[in-house]
């Protein structure tokens, strides 16, 4: 039974990936006592399906950052997403926002934010699952980079 709902679950993970449009993303995620770090979506965790983040930078510096979150089970969650800077000396955060969600699914945070030319930009998406004020677990996903 628990390995057919890990196989529904990647299934409805793949189609969340697939329907949201995104660039190539990092993901890491931490649990407790162990980290995992990867170049390519892993499609679930102990509680979290998937996370994405994904940056476009239009006319006149008009900037949609956004990221997602899947996880399955009747929790808390944060999303936060972070707009980030580097003028090649490192990156630091231009702009943060994070919204609250209650319950399974898919959910996703899109902003919008005018910058600079001259600079590279990119998306950091994280999120925290919690039952009650336990943090059952954390995970970011970080976009690629945009020059601008």
């Amino acid at each position: 039974m628990e390995g057919n709902m890990k196989k529904i679950l990647s299934t409805v993970s793949l189609l969340a990936i697939l329907l949201f449009p995104m660039q190539e993303t990092i993901v890491q995620a931490q649990n407790n006592s162990s980290t995992l770090n990867s170049d390519h979506i892993t499609l679930f965790y102990d509680y979290i399906s998937v996370i994405g983040a994904s940056i476009d930078i239009g006319n006149l510096g008009k900037t949609a950052s956004s990221g997602f979150v899947h996880y399955s089970g009747d929790y808390d969650s944060t999303l936060t997403v972070e707009l980030q800077r580097s003028d090649g000396n490192g990156w630091s955060t231009i702009k943060t926002w994070s919204k609250s969600f209650s319950g399974a699914g898919l959910h996703s945070l899109e902003e919008n934010y005018y910058v600079t030319s001259g600079y590279t930009y990119r998306v950091m998406s994280k999120s925290t699952i919690k039952s009650g004020n336990t943090i059952l677990e954390t995970a970011s996903s970080t976009s690629s980079v945009v020059k601008y």
